[in-house]
């Protein structure tokens, strides 16, 4: 099976086996949905995919996909792990600092 196209929820789904240019020798599911401007690569081809079981797997996805941008982003900055602890000052009993030691 080299593609599949089925319409769940009002939405239309068309997935293609290619592969990619980033994963030489690998071929994927490229999903691509009514609505979107972009295809993805699902999940790699597996040789015992059909269309009964390629179904559940690519509705997955996309809902996932779809509740992942519905979170709120997480904006992080390079300053994320905070500034180096100082260094500690010593001021109890075993500071040897005392010029009265000795005496």
């Amino acid at each position: 099976m080299k593609s599949l196209e089925f319409e769940d929820d009002g939405r239309t789904y068309t997935c293609r086996a290619e592969s990619s240019p980033a994963t030489p020798g690998m071929v994927w599911w490229w999903i691509s949905v009514t609505g979107e401007s972009q295809r993805y690569a699902a999940f790699a081809v597996q040789p015992n995919d059909t269309e009964r079981n390629l179904r559940p797997r690519i509705r997955a996805y996309y809902e996932q996909l779809l509740a992942n941008r519905a979170r709120p982003r997480e904006v992080t900055t390079g300053w994320g792990r905070g500034r180096p602890p100082k260094a500690a000052e010593s001021k109890g009993p075993d500071d040897s600092t005392d010029t009265n030691a000795g005496e």
